[in-house]
C-alpha cells in the first residue's frame, strides 16, 4: 500500500500545500495523514465503523505537530456526510470498502452534487484492479493506473465549456 501512496502523491506532483483535503472512507487515515505531512492546510477525515475511527484519532493524536495544518475526524456514514457537508475541498481521496454496492458511482455523484469539490479540484479513487470503472460523464480520467490488486483513478470534474 505504501508504494501506492507514493505513486498517488507523485502523480499529483508530490505536495498538497495549502489544499484542503476530505479523506472519505478513511480507515486508519493513511492518505489524508500522507497528504496532511505534504503541507496540506487542512485535512477532513470521514470513518463510520465506530472502532476504526478511533484507530484514525489515536493516528492523527500520534502525528500532530504545530507545523501541520488542521485535521478534523467525522465519524459517519461517507456518503450521508457529503450530503450535508457544507465545506468545499481542493482534493478528495476516496478508498470506499471493496464490497459496498455501487460504491464509485454513488461516491462520485454524491461529491458532484453536493458542491463539495472545489472548481478545478481533483478526486483520487481507488478500487479493486479487476473491473470497470463506473464513471459518469460529468468526470473526466486524467489517470488510470493498476498496481496490482488496486486501481487508482485521478478524476476531475467537467466544466460546463467541456460537457
Amino acid at each position: 500500500m505504501e508504494a501506492v501512496r507514493e505513486a498517488i502523491f507523485s502523480s499529483l506532483g508530490g505536495t498538497c500545500e495549502g489544499l484542503k483535503v476530505l479523506d472519505l472512507f478513511a480507515g486508519s487515515g493513511a492518505l489524508g495523514l500522507e497528504a496532511w505531512s505534504r503541507g496540506a492546510e487542512s485535512v477532513t477525515f470521514v470513518e463510520q465503523n465506530a472502532t476504526v475511527w478511533k484507530n484514525l484519532q489515536k493516528n492523527i493524536d500520534a502525528l500532530a505537530t504545530a507545523e501541520l495544518g488542521k485535521t478534523r475526524a467525522a465519524r459517519h456514514d461517507a456518503l450521508r456526510w457529503l450530503d450535508r457537508a457544507s465545506e468545499r475541498f481542493d482534493l478528495i481521496l476516496a478508498d470506499p470498502p471493496y464490497d459496498l454496492p455501487d460504491a464509485m458511482a454513488n461516491t462520485l455523484a454524491g461529491i458532484a452534487h453536493g458542491s463539495v469539490l472545489t472548481e478545478g479540484g481533483t478526486v483520487v479513487y481507488e478500487m479493486r484492479s479487476k473491473g470497470d470503472p463506473v464513471v459518469s460523464d460529468e468526470w473526466s480520467v486524467s489517470r488510470d493506473k493498476k498496481y496490482g490488486k488496486t486501481r487508482v483513478l485521478i478524476l476531475k470534474l467537467k466544466t460546463e465549456d467541456e460537457s
